[in-house]
Order: C-alpha cells, then sequence, then structure tokens
C-alpha cells in the first residue's frame, strides 16, 4: 500500500546520510584518508596532517553535493583527522593550522544549510569498567566537540554514542556513565547524545539518567526492533521528545533496516547487518512528523543513494537523475 506524505510531514523530515558519499567517492571525493598506525611512526605527523588537509577539501564538495540535491542533514566522518586523538599524538596535534580551514568550512555548511554531526566509533564507552578506555573515551569525545566548535557549528551539531558497557550491570554501568559525563568538556557535554543500541541499552534503558542529565535519545528505529524492552514504542518517543525540546535541540533518528531475506528468527548477528537501501518509513516516525521536526540519518549501505531513492518513494523532493547510479 503506497504511504502519501503530508505537506506538514514533508517539511518536518530532513534526511541525511553517513559520511561516505558513493557518487563522489566513485570520482576520488571522499574525507575518511587514513593510514595504519606503523605509517604514521614511519612518515610522521606531516604524513596525518596532509590527510587531513585533503579531507577537508573533499568535504566542501560534499557539502555542495548535498545542498544541490536537497539533503540538508550530514554525519561527518570521524576519520577526518587522522589519530587526532590517540594517546601517542593528541597532547600535541596542531589543530591550529586547521582553524581557518574549518571556520570557512563551517560557514559553508551553513550556507549549504547542512546540519553536521558526529557518531564516534564504538571504542567511546563512558560506562567501561577499564579506566584507560574511559579516559581515552574523554579525549576522543572532546576532540570531536572541538571541531564542531572550531566550525561554529550550531546546537543540532551533536556527538552521537552508544551507552557501551554492561559490565556487572546496566545500573553500575550507567552510574560510571554518569561520573564520566561529568568528566567532559562543556563543549561536549552539550552537544552529547546517547542512541539505543541493538545489544545491551533500549530507550527503556537508557531513559532514567538522559532525564536527570537532560540528554537527547537519538531512536534507532532498527536497534529498537531488535531490542525493544518492555514500554510501549509511542509512550517512550514521548518521553525522548520531551528532552530534545527541553534543550532546544532538533531530534535525530537513525533509520536502517535488515539484509533482504533476513527473518525475525534469524540470528542477532544477521539481524543487526545493515541493507543497501530502505524500503519505508516506519509508521512511528511518519505519527511523530505529524507534529515535529525530525533529522533522519539513514544507515545504508548505498548511502545517498538510498535518500535519494527515498525522495523518489515518498515524492520528497525533485530528484537529480545524473547522480543515481
Amino acid at each position: 500500500m503506497e504511504v502519501i506524505l503530508n505537506d506538514i510531514q514533508k517539511r518536518n523530515l530532513v534526511m541525511g546520510y553517513c559520511c561516505l558519499n558513493v557518487y563522489l567517492r566513485n570520482k576520488g571525493i571522499f574525507t575518511s584518508r587514513t593510514c595504519r598506525l606503523q605509517t604514521m611512526k614511519e612518515k610522521g605527523i606531516e604524513y596525518g596532517y596532509m590527510l587531513a588537509h585533503q579531507n577537508l577539501d573533499d568535504l566542501a564538495a560534499i557539502l555542495r553535493w548535498n545542498y544541490k540535491n536537497g539533503i540538508y542533514n550530514y554525519r561527518m566522518s570521524s576519520e577526518i583527522f587522522p589519530f587526532a586523538s590517540h594517546p601517542d599524538y593528541y597532547k600535541d596535534y596542531d589543530f591550529n593550522q586547521f582553524k581557518e580551514k574549518l571556520k570557512s568550512l563551517g560557514e559553508y555548511a551553513k550556507k549549504c544549510k547542512q546540519v553536521i554531526t558526529f557518531h564516534p566509533g564504538q571504542y567511546n564507552q563512558l560506562s567501561s569498567q577499564r579506566s584507560s578506555v574511559i579516559d581515552q573515551s574523554i579525549v576522543d569525545i572532546n576532540v570531536h566537540a572541538m571541531i564542531l566548535d572550531m566550525m561554529n557549528a550550531g546546537v543540532d551539531s551533536i556527538i552521537i554514542i552508544h551507552g557501551g558497557s554492561k559490565q556487572d550491570g546496566k545500573e553500575n554501568a550507567l552510574k560510571r556513565f554518569k561520573d564520566s559525563f561529568k568528566r567532559l568538556s562543556d563543549s561536549a557535554q552539550r552537544r552529547l547524545v546517547l542512541e539505543n543500541c541493538e545489544m545491551v541499552y533500549s530507550i527503556e534503558d537508557l531513559l532514567p539518567i538522559c532525564e536527570e542529565l537532560r540528554i537527547p535519545i537519538v531512536i534507532d528505529y532498527h536497534h529498537h526492533n531488535i531490542n525493544p524492552g518492555n514500554e510501549d514504542l509511542s509512550k517512550l518517543t514521548k518521553n525522548v521528545l520531551n528532552i530534545w525540546k527541553t534543550r532546544g535541540i532538533t531530534p535525530l533518528f537513525h533509520l536502517s533496516e535488515s539484509r533482504d531475506g533476513v527473518k525475525e528468527t534469524d540470528s542477532l548477528t544477521a539481524r543487526r547487518a545493515h541493507s543497501d537501501y530502505i524500503k519505508k518509513l516506519p509508521d512511528a516516525l511518519l505519527e511523530v512528523l505529524k507534529e515535529t521536526k525530525v533529522h533522519l540519518d539513514i544507515e545504508a549501505k548505498q548511502k545517498e543513494q538510498s535518500v535519494l531513492r527515498l525522495f523518489k518513494m515518498y515524492n520528497l523532493n525533485d530528484v537529480n537523475e545524473k547522480y543515481i547510479l
């Protein structure tokens, strides 16, 4: 059955994608140039700086492409600055040389109507039992916040992480998260949001600490389908939206699907792997869009191509056919 969005839902839905643009990557344009740690040690930090400058130069091309194609939400790669938060480099990493370029890119992102965000790797665990993991996570999250600050990014430019560890029980782990959160820089605390995951922390698990600390929750619909908890999604969504509203930040949610042919009875490993494209927008999201603007990250393997396909499916935008592979 065909679903038609009304004008309000269309205006409230701002779709984007994550890091890699398939069309531009085929032309050699991407922002994740990096290297092995051994290569960095052999060639020196200047080699890493060179890669970072190339990544930033290509970021401008991606932002411009997004704007031309009606995509206004973009997750930046955490590999733009190779090893910038690594224990061997972060204390002496020279971000000052990128100051003007990051400022210009931030201005250009605003000109292109781009909401830019980060989603650092799952090694960021503020709830870990290992103090070394927490210490490194704090460094990495702070670096991401500093980059957004240097770009003069607005309040909607958030940093997304998962709840992380559940060692010695979720209650104790979330207490460690609370203590670790308070050690983050002020900017990182303002920008950090949590996402429910398919393995450990459901929306229901995260809500109490997020309401206490006023940390918004990114609803990942695919993760919720796998790890729903016990509460009704509509009730959870209402509570989640209240936190975003209190903070004055536009909600950002995630959408992905299992690969074709995967069933609910299949293994967790099979179910959590993402499909190439998205077949439909969830009914729960469509209800939210009746009253609330949402930034939606499409987490499909075909990246922007999946967004363009959804544009056509839901008659959301005029798609430039030459950019469809």
